[in-house]
């Protein structure tokens, strides 16, 4: 059974190994505790299932944030193992996963995103980018068009700012090479 350190009812931190809420008097039951940490809980205690659920995934966030990304995983994890259907767990557990190098288990959990929410842009784009670096350019071109599928205005600025960048890097690199030719015209002339 999983240590339980913050209140399921008002999210207050816990006294260390307790189960009692100082804050709001709430006391979470050992049938509920086993029914929160179980596969299978009671619809009676499908709440707290769902609380606890969302606890391990906030964890899960602040490891991530903090680089900390096989424990965050971990927090992922137990977020998925508790409320079936958790894109954005499944998301983010695939964005720990890529910053681990673990890249097919980044990709089945993007894919597992997906599969729970077709409309899941973000996970599109995450799981095209590491076919594109992978050398899968075909499925990463799928994703991608996906991505201009679910939402066209989205996809257009995205382009519009790379196409500004890319113009503005081609005219630094030609703006110094010019500069550069006229510094070598110049000591060819001194000579």
């Amino acid at each position: 059974m999983e240590d339980i350190t913050n209140c399921f009812k008002c999210g207050a931190k816990l006294p260390e190994g307790s189960i009692y809420c100082f804050k709001c008097g709430f006391k979470i039951k050992n049938t509920q505790i086993d029914s929160i940490f179980s596969k299978e809980p009671s619809k009676k205690d499908s709440h707290y299932y769902d609380k606890a659920s969302q606890k391990f995934f906030i964890s899960g966030l602040s490891l991530f944030k903090s680089g900390e990304y096989s424990k965050a995983i971990s927090k992922f994890t137990k977020a998925i193992e508790l409320k079936d259907g958790f894109a954005e767990a499944h998301y983010h557990r695939g964005q720990a996963y890529v910053k681990e190098s673990k890249y097919e288990d980044a990709i089945d959990d993007f894919t597992k995103a997906i599969e729970i929410d077709p409309e899941f842009k973000d996970a599109y784009f995450q799981r095209g980018n590491i076919f594109f670096e992978r050398g899968s350019k075909e499925r990463a071109r799928d994703d991608y068009e996906k991505i201009i599928e679910l939402d066209f205005e989205i996809a257009s600025q995205i382009y519009d700012k790379l196409h500004n960048f890319m113009e503005s890097w081609v005219n630094n690199i030609v703006k110094n090479n010019k500069t550069t030719l006229s510094v070598e015209k110049d000591f060819i002339n001194d000579s």
